[in-house]
């Protein structure tokens, strides 16, 4: 079967498209998504959908990024394919958050993905982002969680279709090999770009795709293709469990305001059925499931059957503790601490002189994307500390700024996500500072107190 109808079934089995689909490729100027852009742009001959392009400079290559860069501009002229190119400084970032080039490279991606879903004012409910990751991908994924422990989600590797509230990525590729990529577009006479790093040992997905997987080649050279049915079968299984624990959950799990009760009964029920309803509560509880892991799921069941009273802490600042029988889940009572009430103005920048007040702040208001939230601290909060870019982790900032461990958590921010505006009585992010370039001001001001503070 020729490349093209492989994939486009497999789109259709899927429904990763349809008509009247927002369709947002990640194009980096590689075989691969070379590849499924001309795919794609073939495909729109069969079924009417937007499609646009994104590349992203990761600031990492020097030249040979700016080459990336122009190639895939022209090659979407070419095509007629809207392009939105944006360059992120993933170094910096990594450095500023203290997280590996490659985690850095996932969130700064994510983040222009979304962004550019809000720019387009695509509409949820059709607007999804397409990934060229493809079988051999999917095997190195499936390796990588294999070594470092998973359980049947992480072995289930990459989803060809990944559902979130405003979007769905989607991955047309995943059914057709790095060979087969390359000899469509070899057959095609189009060109591509390579990536040095790809030749980088340092990354551990390196050393799978270039000494793991061909050894396992010499054993069986069909592996890849063995490893990515593996994975289609444990993506049911996990999608089988998850909806056995979505059942569970109802029978065992009842929410009081903003607490979780599991009743001690779930303890009744198979080990994995515990397992994966204790995870589905702290992921409800936490809003999210990154950094919830095994060693917290345990935990929590064990708490299933200990003493009244006994507690343990959890990420995003859940605690689970045992009360008459119970395991509650939730986060610290808000009645122990108290916000600071703040009031918004907006106003045209005319060059005003800006006030040097502690309870009253100016920001650049055309730099806000997303929704303003008054909270207390949470994991990976950061604050911009410099003009250019830099930034800190929140609790960094509060070591530097010897505040006591114990005010840490009673201090009022002013964020969107988890990128701190204010922390009232502090600092400002210099991100969010007025500069000559600013249209609009947001002035936000702590209610009752003095206007000259």
């Amino acid at each position: 079967m020729k490349i093209e109808e492989k994939v486009f079934s497999y789109i259709e089995e899927y429904k990763m498209i349809e008509t009247g689909s927002q369709v947002l490729l990640g194009i980096s100027g590689g075989a691969d998504s070379v590849c499924l852009l001309f795919l794609l742009k073939e495909y729109q001959k069969r079924k009417d959908f937007a499609l646009r392009g994104i590349h992203i400079n990761h600031g990492i290559r020097g030249e040979e990024a700016e080459r990336d860069q122009e190639f895939t501009r022209e090659l979407c002229v070419r095509l007629a394919v809207p392009l939105t190119v944006r360059y992120c400084p993933v170094p910096e970032m990594a450095a500023a958050q203290k997280l590996s080039l490659e985690e850095a490279g996932r969130l700064a991606r994510r983040r222009a993905f979304e962004e550019e879903g809000r720019a387009w004012e695509a509409d949820p409910e059709k607007f999804c982002i397409a990934l060229a990751h493809h079988k051999n991908d999917q095997a190195e994924t499936v390796l990588h969680n294999l070594i470092r422990g998973t359980g049947a989600g992480g072995l289930a590797g990459i989803r060809p279709v990944q559902k979130e509230e405003m979007k769905s990525y989607i991955r047309p590729l995943l059914c057709v090999s790095r060979e087969e990529i390359r000899e469509y577009l070899k057959e095609k006479g189009i060109s591509w770009v390579e990536d040095s790093s790809n030749q980088d040992l340092s990354y551990t997905r390196n050393r799978i795709r270039q000494i793991l997987i061909p050894q396992m080649e010499q054993m069986n050279p069909r592996v890849v293709s063995h490893i990515g049915t593996t994975a289609g079968y444990m993506g049911k299984i996990e999608e089988y469990l998850e909806e056995q624990a979505d059942k569970l959950y109802g029978n065992y799990v009842k929410k009081q305001k903003e607490q979780y009760v599991v009743k001690r009964e779930l303890s009744g029920e198979k080990d994995i059925m515990q397992e994966y309803v204790l995870r589905k509560v702290l992921t409800v509880a936490a809003g999210k499931r990154k950094d919830i892991s095994r060693i917290h799921i345990e935990t929590v069941k064990m708490l299933l059957l200990a003493d009244t009273g006994s507690r343990a802490f959890l990420p995003y600042g859940l605690q689970a503790w045992q009360e008459y029988g119970n395991l509650v889940i939730g986060r610290a009572k808000e009645e122990e601490r108290e916000k600071a009430s703040l009031k918004f103005r907006i106003f045209p920048y005319e060059k005003q002189q800006i006030p040097e007040k502690t309870y009253t702040k100016w920001f650049d208001y055309d730099k806000i994307k997303d929704s303003l939230e008054v909270r207390f601290r949470l994991p990976g909060d950061y604050i911009t500390i410099n003009a250019q870019g830099g930034r800190k982790k929140l609790k960094d900032y509060f070591i530097d700024c010897k505040i006591p461990r114990q005010e840490r958590d009673r201090i009022t921010l002013l964020a969107e996500g988890s990128h701190i505006l204010w922390a009232v009585g502090l600092r400002i992010s210099a991100y969010y500072k007025i500069t000559s370039q600013t249209k609009r001001v947001l002035e936000v001001q702590v209610k009752g107190v003095k206007e000259d503070e």
